[in-house]
Order: C-alpha cells, then sequence, then structure tokens
C-alpha cells in the first residue's frame, strides 16, 4: 500500500474492519448476532436463547460457541494461536502447567489458570481441536468436580473474586460448545454462594472493576434457568461494582496518563484511581452500560444513559485519548 493510501484510512474505518475480523471469536457475553430476524419464518428462530422477563427484550440474540465458525484467514490465524504459544503455554510456563492451583497443584492459584482457559476453550472448539480439548478439558473437570460444600468454586489458597469471574466466563462457553450437565447446577450454586457472602465480604480491587464480567454470566445463567435470585445478584454487583457510567459522564483523562497522575506506587497498584485508568479495565467497561444496564432497565424502566448512547459515548472518548488507539 502507498503511504498516501494509507493516510487516507480513518480510524473509525479501521475499527469498524477490525471489528467485522473479529466478530467470529468474540467472548461469551458479545457474540451477537448482526442482523435482527425479521420475518415470520426467522422470528424464534432454533436455539436462540432470548432475555426471559422481567429483562429487557432482545436487539439482537446471542450465538453459542461454535455457532459461528471460522474459514479462510481468520481459521488460519486461529491455527497459528493453536500451533504457537497458545497451544502449547501449559508446556512452557509453569503458572499454567500440571502444578497449577486450578489444577489442585500447589502452583499459580489466581488469575492465570482461568486467563488461559478463558482463551483456550473457544480455540479449541473453534478449531474442532481434540489436543486443544484435551488441555482445556483438565481445568474444567477439576473445577467442576471440586465445588466447596458452600458453592464456592477454585482454588482453597484464596477466595477473591476476581479469578472466579474469568473462570465463569469460560465455564459458560464450554456449556455452550458441549452441553455437560454438570455445569449449569455448578454456576447456580456458585451465584447463591456469592449472593450470600457479598454482603460481608464485597468486591474489591480488580473485582470491583470488572464487575460486568460477573453479572454478564449471572444473566446469561438466568436466561437458562429463570431463577430470580439471579438478578438480585446481577442488582449487587452493580452496586458494589465501580461506576464507570459516571467516571464517563466527567471523563477527566484527557491527556497522556503518567504513573504520578494516577499514584500507581500507592496500595500496590490497586488504588481506585489506578484500576480506574487501567487500560484492559475501560475496554470490559464499554460493556457495562449496554449490557448490565440495558438488561435490567425493565419494560417502561428509565436509565440514566441509554445503553446505545452510553456505548457511543464510550468509544468516542477511547478513539481519541486510549494510547492504543491513537
Amino acid at each position: 500500500m502507498r503511504k498516501n493510501d494509507r493516510q487516507t484510512i480513518s480510524r473509525r474505518r479501521f475499527l469498524k474492519q477490525a471489528g467485522v475480523a473479529a466478530v467470529a471469536f468474540l467472548p461469551v457475553g458479545d457474540r451477537l448476532a448482526l442482523a435482527g430476524f425479521t420475518s415470520a419464518e426467522t422470528e424464534n428462530p432454533p436455539g436462540v436463547i432470548k432475555n426471559k422477563a422481567p429483562l429487557a427484550q432482545n436487539a439482537f440474540y446471542m450465538l453459542s460457541l461454535g455457532d459461528v465458525r471460522p474459514s479462510g484467514w481468520l481459521k488460519k490465524q486461529l491455527q497459528i494461536q493453536a500451533n504457537g504459544l497458545s497451544g502449547h503455554l501449559d508446556e512452557t510456563w509453569a503458572d499454567v502447567g500440571s502444578n497449577s492451583g486450578w489444577l489442585g497443584g500447589t502452583g499459580e492459584s489466581w488469575e492465570r489458570g482461568p486467563y488461559f482457559l478463558d482463551g483456550l476453550v473457544p480455540l479449541a472448539y473453534l478449531l474442532d481441536d481434540d489436543r486443544l480439548k484435551a488441555k482445556a478439558q483438565k481445568f474444567v473437570e477439576w473445577t467442576l468436580t471440586h465445588q466447596a460444600s458452600n458453592g464456592m468454586i477454585g482454588p482453597s489458597s484464596n477466595n477473591d473474586w476476581w479469578p472466579r469471574m474469568v473462570m465463569l466466563k469460560a465455564l459458560a462457553q464450554y456449556q455452550e460448545a458441549t452441553g455437560d450437565p454438570r455445569v449449569i447446577p455448578v454456576l447456580s450454586r456458585y451465584f447463591a454462594c456469592q449472593l450470600a457472602a457479598l454482603p460481608e465480604r464485597p468486591l474489591r480491587d480488580w473485582g470491583k472493576f470488572r464487575s460486568q464480567d460477573n453479572a454478564l454470566v449471572a444473566i446469561w445463567l438466568y436466561n437458562r434457568t429463570g431463577d430470580p435470585k439471579l438478578l438480585e445478584l446481577v442488582r449487587l454487583l452493580r452496586a458494589q461494582g465501580h461506576d464507570w457510567q459516571a467516571q464517563f459522564s466527567d471523563f477527566k483523562f484527557t491527556q497522556p496518563v503518567t504513573r504520578e497522575m494516577i499514584k500507581l506506587n500507592e496500595g500496590q497498584g490497586l488504588a481506585d484511581l489506578a484500576l480506574s485508568t487501567h487500560g484492559v479495565n475501560n475496554g470490559q467497561a464499554l460493556k457495562a452500560a449496554p449490557r448490565v444496564v440495558r438488561a435490567l432497565q425493565q419494560r417502561g424502566g428509565s436509565c440514566r444513559f441509554p445503553a446505545n448512547a452510553c456505548s457511543f459515548g464510550y468509544i468516542s472518548w477511547f478513539t481519541e485519548w486510549h494510547v492504543l488507539l491513537r
């Protein structure tokens, strides 16, 4: 491509094209059909799970893992991942290897096992790769078969809500891909445990700023079980989580952010100011208003910001001020 041609491609056009290319590999909370079903024959397509009342009606339908299959260039990129570090990380990095706390070992027991699984599950099942499925199954199997009597999941060496939020996403994707009947009961018991425990042990640091990740899976489960306690949990998560809508309604970070500005050296980097400017936290916050707020907006209710206005506002600010998009 000539230099002049490169200069004519706007950031907006680049982001639009990049978003289209990524659709087939989005995580569980984001895989939406890109067109609504309008004809009489397709108003209730088989296999589609809609929002249950009193959640707001769907504008788009969520697709399960595997409903969109990669081909061509995209499939080739996934195969490169499978043949590279993504498909061999457990063989080269002890933190997700055989001694992982998420496999019952004494090794790393926080977020790294769940993060590995959250990417490994869709990679394995989109490629229908038996080798990768076997790797993922080890983590899934240990988690499903070692739930505590109170419903807690994960290594007993910590009770941090945050790494379990990542594992919830991985388990939901695994259930969609396999239909394993054990997943929904395990998630139901875990969310009951969380609802009972949060008043005395509220969200903190990473969990506080990623509460929407937790809420997305609770909504996913509600649409399959109809348990009203799950909506109570989502409201509690929203109340305890960081108010991203308030942050973006008065967006203060309109200049390059420095370590000193956000006081990164205070509280081991876990102070609210530092976490509210963290790049991944902000990226995940894009879902907070259009998904969680919209889902909880009952028919005839009101929302401080319309869901679509929130998402467009976030994107506008990100493209202007987020260094990764500049």
